[in-house]
């Protein structure tokens, strides 16, 4: 029996890093999915993904892997075998997908959400909503350390989610303002998700009693964000963008390559642009006028790996085959 399952990648357009320390962001699945192919198998837990460039094992019986990057999922099985009974049996595994790894747009996430409901539904047994998304937060823990846990909650639910760390997500009905797009630029930097939170989280600790002003303001833009959102009004939308931009400057978040990516957007007519994710390289986002969107993606295509526009608001993770 071959299953398949799939997952959305994300965008968050408000909130990362703030979001750690008990402040909301605002997240989006994007149309760029990350696909799951489950087959049986012979002796051990084959892993093959060209984007990624992973040709790999897993050992059924003790869970020992050829290569560390797949210690996520070990752990996402180790999981799924102690706390909801799967077996551990042999399979083959191939991923496919249109997601950039490392640009900050949650491909991690969106693997281990997929694989865990392929997996699963190799048993006959699909997880549901709840289960997948505490067996996705084991392997994003390993992957990332301290993850806010918002990459697969979106990788899980879709749509749009208005997220505050140890509360249930609410979901929102957000669309763009009428003839704007949004653009993401991948800088093609790869970075650390691990090593930019514990950096920003130390910037935090050791000014305290200034920076919690910055995390109070990430959270109220939050508010306006949705409200510029909801009256449509793109001018609002974009000068927040660029606020949220400069508060994760202040507190370490960017680089000179993202700040460049940045300027040269906005130069270009963007209204507004901002790094999502964890920063420090990986992908900018700008919400630009159609009609001038083929001449803002020209401007920062020198500087990036690809730059491409999105819908936002898609499907969580489903079960394709």
């Amino acid at each position: 029996m071959k299953t398949v399952a799939s997952a959305p990648g994300k965008v968050i357009l408000f909130g990362e890093h703030f979001v750690v320390k008990g402040s909301r962001s605002l997240a989006t699945a994007i149309p760029l999915r990350v696909h799951v192919v489950i087959e049986p198998g012979e002796g051990k837990i084959t892993f093959h993904s060209p984007i990624a460039g992973v040709d790999a094992w897993i050992n059924p019986e003790d869970l020992s892997y050829g290569d560390p990057r797949l210690a996520p999922i070990a752990r996402l099985l180790a999981f799924l075998k102690e706390e909801y009974g799967y077996s551990i049996v042999p399979h083959r595994v191939t991923v496919e997908s249109r997601l950039p790894v490392g640009a900050g747009l949650g491909s991690s996430a969106s693997l281990a959400v997929a694989y865990a409901l392929a997996y699963s539904a190799f048993h006959g047994d699909p997880l549901e909503r709840e289960r997948l998304l505490s067996a996705s937060y084991e392997a994003e823990k390993v992957a990332h350390g301290n993850p806010s846990g918002i990459d697969n909650t979106i990788a899980v639910y879709g749509g749009s989610l208005i997220y505050k760390r140890g509360q249930p997500p609410e979901r929102v009905n957000l669309s763009l303002p009428r003839g704007y797009k949004l653009i993401v630029a991948d800088t093609g930097v790869p970075r650390n998700t691990r090593r930019v939170v514990e950096h920003v989280l130390r910037v935090a600790e050791a000014t305290w009693q200034a920076s919690q002003h910055i995390y109070e303001a990430a959270d109220r833009i939050i508010d306006l964000a949705l409200q510029a959102i909801r009256r449509g009004d793109p001018q609002l939308l974009g000068t927040l963008m660029n606020l949220n931009q400069g508060l994760l400057n202040a507190v370490g978040a960017s680089s000179r390559v993202i700040e460049e990516a940045v300027h040269t957007l906005r130069s270009a007519g963007a209204l507004g642009a901002k790094l999502t994710g964890a920063g420090w390289g990986g992908a900018v986002i700008a919400l630009v006028e159609e009609g001038v969107d083929e001449r803002v993606m020209a401007s920062v295509r020198p500087l990036t790996r690809s730059v491409f526009s999105v819908d936002i608001g898609v499907e969580g993770a489903r079960l394709e085959a």
